[in-house]
């Protein structure tokens, strides 16, 4: 994934800085950041909310005035929402290599409805331009994961330290 990304960001950016305008070439880029919102999302039990009347949602009573909230969590890594759902896979959000526009309705990480958090353009601005800089500044470096205890880092990297 790392390769496809740098590859894409590579062809589409360069090593300029990234724009906003930018988003609309990176289609691979979009996808695993919303992939990423997918899995990790921040606030997985989203905000309270009021019951402002009397309702039933299947087989449950919900009385007027009851707090209620939507799990997040849940809906973003239910199986019957979303195919192989505990897999991290970016192409799910992409559409004939086309970084789809309108989401699942299921894709919730910014909450739904009226009081969808007001910060998710920037959230997912500032994720674009950080994760496009951070790839080029380290575009000689490949970033792996331990299975173990913390970050493993390319032997590469230690080519870099003065001896």
């Amino acid at each position: 994934m790392q390769q496809k990304l740098r590859q894409e960001i590579e062809s589409q950016i360069g090593d300029r800085m990234p724009t906003h305008e930018d988003r609309n070439r990176c289609h691979y880029v979009m996808a695993f950041i919303a992939e990423t919102l997918r899995v990790k999302n921040v606030v997985p039990s989203g905000v309270f909310h009021r019951a402002v009347v009397d309702s039933t949602i299947g087989n449950y009573s919900i009385p007027k005035d009851t707090k209620v909230f939507v799990y997040q969590g849940y809906m973003l890594k239910n199986t019957k929402h979303w195919t192989n759902a505990e897999e991290f896979m970016p192409e799910r959000f992409l559409d004939m290599d086309q970084f789809i526009t309108t989401r699942p309705k299921a894709y919730i990480p910014f909450g739904l409805g009226r009081r969808v958090c007001l910060g998710e353009k920037l959230a997912i601005a500032n994720l674009f331009l950080v994760l496009v800089r951070f790839l080029q500044s380290t575009q000689d470096y490949d970033i792996v994961l331990d299975s173990h205890n913390g970050i493993e880092a390319d032997p590469k990297v230690f080519d870099a330290f003065p001896k």
